[in-house]
């Protein structure tokens, strides 16, 4: 059987490199974006949490079972 010999030359390696150094980027970005999302989402429920707190306190006055 012959064995197949794979020979890379320096180009091919350095674009190699740049498309793992690429996808890692992507997903790091990707990583940052959903992070951004998550706190602007956190963010929102905190405020509005706090509202209902400050203006509906009455709310909070009732068990579940009450309705």
């Amino acid at each position: 059987m012959k064995e197949q010999i794979i020979y890379k030359n320096k180009q091919l390696e350095d674009a190699e490199e740049q498309l793992k150094r690429a996808q890692a980027n992507l997903t790091e970005a990707k990583r940052r974006q959903s992070a951004d999302k998550r706190k602007a989402e956190n963010h929102h429920k905190y405020i509005m949490g706090g509202l209902c707190v400050k203006y509906l306190d009455d709310a909070y006055l009732y068990e579940e079972g009450d309705f």
